[in-house]
């Protein structure tokens, strides 16, 4: 009897795992991977320490875009989120050396002027929040609010500990010590995301994303089945609460993919025995210690919503930023993540910034998610040519976006976009956009004007054609070009002035 109860004990899981294998498949977010074009990062003489090699650490960036070092320097040791804080001076979670540091940029030159030490005294200090002027900190052990004695100074040094985790059951240790918050001050709750003691376990009080009031108290569950989101934000417009995930390992190169979703109460995403849509994984090795699986385990895989992005498996998504303000049109209803990159992966995925394209706030699906900076890798099939590990995103209301590296160089670059043109000189506002689109021998280039550079860009980021227009609004000839997408820009007195996609068809 005892083996017939094994064998059928054997048969619900495979049949389980059957039915689970396809549940109606959902595509991974499409990739759009072109039209960067090389980078020099420009390095102050404040900064000259960090040392990059302007040949081979090169960035990738959208045409017209710069980079320069903000900060740098043995101030900084393994420094992770970012937050604006008064006055609008960044501050960073300095996790090496358990502080949190003040980077004022007082004369808005785009570098740091000087470090300060803001506050002291955490331990594995991840994340930096502000609502106000408060400063909370997010550390393993607990949860610390802290405010000023000065209020012009820069020092917090008052501070409370609002949520004490080393005195919850299995809050501490094991493989993700990084706890991450987000402050809802339109619901005053707390929300902090506790990632799993291990690779996959059954795991109590691990792997989920906790609520709490403002105050620390009436902690619950929010959400389970997260492993390890890291990146963690509520949408600026929706307040809806978003989260990215860093998947298990040991199932391959390509599985599980990272995740990008809405947290919705009591939802369930996943781990440790699903990943992807409702999918299994395969319950061998390490995994078979997950066996068996339950009827509780199939109605939670049940739950299980499509996300609003899948991309690359272990590409590490740390930060997680929605854009709230920006003069870029094409990124107003975007989201930037962070890549640390993946440890075990062959070839290498990660080691760059993303953009994640929605329709509008209330899209949930990304219509395909974009590579906005790469090139911390040299070369992406050889993992020992990374120069830097990007973690923190902090985005300025002028389209800025900045990134703190947190391991090999230790420093915090600043992506600045082109200046942009919003109204002619004669006072009318411009017309930008081609006709027809797509196109197959000419398109009119609406919004340019004689003496404007107007090139070609493909989507490897290679400048195909280039010429100064004769007339205002010309007219290109495309026959000659491949069928597929490019990019149009538009430069006026070394700024852009407009940046269109044209679709050649044939």
């Amino acid at each position: 009897m005892k083996n017939a109860s094994h064998l059928v004990c054997m048969l619900t899981v495979l049949v389980n795992v059957a039915l689970a294998q396809d549940p109606g498949t959902i595509p991974w977010t499409p990739k759009a991977t072109g039209g960067l074009v090389p980078c020099v990062v420009s390095v102050p003489a404040m900064y000259r320490s960090i040392n990059i090699d302007s040949v081979r650490q090169r960035l990738m960036l959208p045409l017209g875009w710069t980079a320069n070092v903000f900060v740098a320097g043995p101030e900084l040791a393994k420094p992770r989120f970012m937050a604006w804080g008064p006055d609008s001076v960044l501050f960073v979670a300095n996790m090496s050396k358990n502080n949190v540091v003040a980077m004022p940029d007082r004369n808005r030159d785009g570098v740091a002027d000087t470090v300060i030490v803001a506050a002291r005294g955490f331990s594995t200090g991840h994340d930096v929040r502000f609502w106000r002027d408060t400063m909370f900190v997010a550390q393993e052990a607990s949860i610390v609010k802290l405010w000023r004695s000065n209020p012009n100074g820069y020092i917090y040094d008052q501070r409370v500990t609002v949520i004490d985790k080393a005195s919850q059951a299995n809050q501490i240790g094991g493989g993700h010590r990084t706890r991450t918050l987000v402050v809802d001050t339109n619901t005053m709750k707390l929300y902090v995301s506790v990632g799993s003691r291990g690779n996959a376990d059954r795991e109590i009080n691990r792997a989920v994303i906790e609520e709490y009031d403002y105050d620390g108290s009436n902690r619950r569950v929010y959400a389970s089945g997260v492993r390890n989101a890291v990146g963690m934000t509520l949408h600026p417009r929706t307040g809806k609460l978003w989260a990215n995930n860093n998947g298990s390992d040991n199932q391959g190169n390509n599985i599980p993919p990272e995740w990008v979703d809405i947290i919705r109460e009591d939802g369930f995403y996943g781990y440790p025995f699903a990943y992807h849509f409702r999918r299994f994984f395969s319950l061998t090795g390490e995994y078979s210690d997950l066996l068996p699986i339950t009827r509780n385990d199939t109605l939670l895989l049940q739950r299980m919503q499509p996300p609003a992005a899948l991309v690359d498996a272990h590409c590490a998504p740390m930060a997680l930023v929605f854009v709230e303000q920006t003069p870029i049109t094409e990124f107003r209803h975007s989201a930037f993540m962070a890549m640390r990159g993946s440890w075990n992966r062959t070839p290498p995925s990660g080691s760059k910034i993303v953009r994640f394209e929605f329709d509008s706030d209330e899209d949930t699906i990304a219509n395909a998610v974009h590579d906005f900076c790469t090139g911390f890798i040299s070369d992406t099939n050889d993992a020992s040519t990374r120069w830097a590990r990007p973690v923190g995103l902090a985005l300025a209301s002028d389209g800025s976006v900045y990134v703190s590296s947190d391991d090999i160089k230790n420093m915090i670059i600043k992506l600045t976009p082109p200046k942009t043109v919003s109204v002619r000189e004669d006072g009318a506002a411009p017309s930008p956009g081609l006709s027809p689109n797509p196109a197959s021998s000419r398109v009119r280039v609406h919004g340019a004007r004689a003496g404007d550079l107007v090139a070609i860009v493909d989507v490897h980021g290679r400048v195909v054609d280039e010429q100064l227009a004769s007339t205002d609004e010309p007219t290109l000839v495309i026959a000659t070009l491949s069928q597929g997408v490019y990019l149009v820009r538009v430069m006026r007195d070394a700024t852009v002035v407009s940046t269109e996609q044209l679709v050649v068809s044939r």
